[in-house]
């Protein structure tokens, strides 16, 4: 899975999140346990924090 620095912030995923091979995060994007981001799907936080909260998904 890429994951890019912006502007000196970088992704921080919890052990416990399903991050797809395929997708992408960018920036200030943190992902919590037991959220998942799936295949193809890109976060870019370049203005602002991105959070994906517990139990939530993200999908292409």
């Amino acid at each position: 899975m890429p994951l890019y620095s912006f502007e000196g912030r970088s992704p921080t995923i919890d052990p416990g999140a399903f991050i797809a091979p395929t997708a992408t995060l960018i920036g200030d994007v943190h992902v919590e346990a037991g959220a998942s981001v799936w295949f193809n799907a890109v976060i870019r936080a370049d203005f602002a924090p991105i959070i994906v909260r517990e139990g939530a998904n993200v999908q292409d």
